[in-house]
């Protein structure tokens, strides 16, 4: 089967609204749009759909093409994701050097040696650029998992993860948290006993135990996404889903982020714990802009219109990386912060252009694994030199 061009558009969708809220602020003319659902981001929907994703695609291979061409795979993809990571540490980390750290809001590290260390171990994690760290842990269990999806365990995952999740709810240790280091606080001078706080210490970025239950109930509809017909089914509840989702607003909105429950806010809504009013909210949105585009692709006269969300969508790593990076190069190489409105707009749209071209670019040259994009340049240029 060919790609489901619905759960591309939105996360092409998710990532405009990483963008525009990294380059424009979730409260502009730009941000706006994304934004003005209750307690809901680019960042929730793409780990959601990231799950689901994953569901769909290796459940598909592991039953088709079995587990040594799927776990294959798997690696190949931990080391992208590694990689991928590591580049936006390591830019981090050099801009932090450089006395830019109030662009990656962290503390600059001491000397280079260190910077290196912490990008090593992926310790270094900038404002926009460390929801990787998370993916990748969330990629790796999920490979555990296919056995138990395979036997017809989805239900326990399913329930694990929702007690997982509420325990995380009530008490959270340590090592719950993903955290990047150095946080508020730099040790300038530190000897070996103080590397595993500066390793593993810091700033409190997510609750991987709660932001959980973004991914792995989406991992277990995903295995059963077409033995369900989950997509037709959403798809034919497309106007309920809506009522839904605008009954769902007016309750988020009026009653706890300006309503009478105002002051429990905090404890319903807060990000790093991503608690149940984040839960309730990204699920219901996403599965409803899912069933939207689902019924909007095919009755769309011009289907080019929803390109750019389809492009960077189906290309959302990417998408991510680039925009990460350039939220650290454009302020030191291009123009430096603070912007101008007409500025702001323009870097806006212009790293959301980069996005989609460079997705274009891959299909262009038919990269349809990131891992495999040096082979085929080198291939490229080889053609055409010999």
């Amino acid at each position: 089967m060919g790609r489901d061009w619905a759960i591309d558009a939105t996360r092409g969708l998710a990532i405009w609204s990483m963008v525009a809220a990294h380059f424009a602020g979730p409260k502009s003319m730009l941000g706006r749009p994304t934004h003005s659902y209750p307690y809901v981001d680019g960042m929730a929907a793409f780990v959601l759909l990231s799950g689901l994703v994953f569901g769909i695609v290796y459940g598909g291979w592991i039953v088709r093409r079995g587990g040594p061409f799927t776990y294959r795979r798997l690696g190949k993809r931990l080391v992208v994701l590694y990689l991928c990571q590591l580049v936006i540490c390591l830019v981090a980390v050099a801009a932090g050097m450089a006395g830019y750290y109030s662009l990656v809001r962290l503390r600059p590290v001491g000397d280079a040696g260190t910077g290196i260390g912490l990008s090593l171990l992926l310790r270094y994690l900038p404002s926009g650029g460390d929801i990787l760290l998370m993916y990748l842990v969330f990629l790796a269990v999920a490979g555990l998992l296919l056995p138990l999806l395979r036997r017809g365990f989805g239900w326990l995952i399913l329930v694990t993860s929702i007690a997982l999740y509420a325990y995380s709810q009530f008490h959270s240790p340590d090592w719950f948290f993903i955290t990047s280091s150095p946080g508020r606080k730099w040790i300038a001078a530190p000897d070996w006993s103080q590397w595993w706080t500066i390793a593993f210490g810091g700033l409190e970025i997510q609750n991987w135990a709660a932001w959980q239950v973004m991914f792995f109930p989406a991992l277990v509809l995903g295995w059963y996404w077409r033995r369900w017909r989950a997509d037709e089914w959403l798809i034919a509840r497309l106007p309920w889903l809506l009522l839904a989702a605008v009954a769902g607003w007016c309750f988020l909105y009026f009653g706890f982020k300006t309503g009478p429950w105002h002051h429990i806010e905090p404890s319903i809504a807060d990000k790093v714990d991503f608690r149940v009013a984040r839960v309730f909210a990204s699920w219901l949105l996403v599965m409803t802009l899912y069933a939207l585009f689902g019924w909007l692709i095919p009755h769309l006269q011009r289907r080019n219109l929803l390109r750019p969300l389809i492009m960077t969508g189906a290309r959302s790593l990417d998408s991510y990386v680039l925009q990460a990076l350039l939220l650290v190069v454009i302020p030191i190489f291009v123009v430096a912060r603070p912007w101008s409105p007409m500025v702001t707009a323009a870097v806006t749209l212009g790293v959301f252009g980069l996005c989609w071209a460079w997705a274009e670019f891959r299909r262009t040259l038919g990269v349809d694994k990131l891992h495999r994009l040096p082979v085929i340049l080198f291939r490229r240029l080889s053609s055409h030199t010999a």
